[in-house]
């Protein structure tokens, strides 16, 4: 209890995230919770709770958040995401300075360099499998398949491009159909409907088929 108030959990979680500075954390603290607290209340609250200006805590899970961040960021974007995932304001030095207090190695280029050879080595699979493969090897969900595209345009690589044959059959919602249903269904867009439509949608494709033959 400080002048009356009467902080909650949310409050002391609050100050211990933003007490870095004695007037910034006031003016955080009033505008974030609607109260009109002196920056003497709450330096003593501070005090109460064992905080000096400065002090930080770092928990197992922002540690472990950080690392991982950094594989794919450099300091600047690795601040800005760390930031809004936490809710704190750290600078990009703070952040620079805790990973090297406590050990925490960027290896954005060491990771970039297994990326880079993982790809090489799978270029015939879809960039969705290289994700996935990636993943495996290295612990690390890279983005998106995009994201493995990209990186393969850049080593100059590129997938071979499979021959389609018209005599070819494939494979929608367990049915077995021809090259040209198969084209047309695709081509709608069908197969990102939900499964329970997809027989409906694939009954058309057989109907659009037909009349196209006619």
């Amino acid at each position: 209890m400080a002048n009356g108030h009467k902080y909650t959990e949310e409050q002391d979680a609050f100050m211990r995230r933003n007490y870095t500075n004695v007037s910034d954390c006031v003016r955080k603290f009033n505008e974030r919770f609607g109260t009109k607290l002196s920056y003497s209340a709450i330096k003593s609250h501070a005090r109460r709770l064992g905080l000096t200006t400065g002090f930080r805590p770092w928990t197992d899970e922002m540690n472990t958040a950080i690392a991982s961040i950094l594989l794919d960021n450099p300091y600047k974007q690795a601040t800005e995401e760390f930031n809004l995932q936490f809710g704190t304001d750290f600078t990009v030095k703070q952040i620079q300075d805790h990973c090297v207090r406590s050990g925490i190695k960027r290896n954005h280029a060491a990771f970039l360099e297994q990326v880079d050879e993982i790809i090489s080595e799978n270029i015939g699979k879809t960039y969705e499998e290289i994700r996935k493969i990636i993943y495996e090897r290295t612990g690390k969900e890279y983005r998106d398949y995009t994201a493995v595209c990209r990186r393969a345009n850049n080593l100059g690589l590129s997938r071979p491009h499979r021959v389609w044959r018209t005599s070819d059959r494939r494979i929608i919602n367990g049915e077995e159909v021809t090259f040209s249903e198969y084209v047309r269904f695709i081509g709608h867009r069908w197969h990102r409907l939900e499964p329970e439509l997809q027989p409906l949608a694939l009954q058309v494709v057989k109907l659009q088929s037909e009349v196209a033959k006619a």
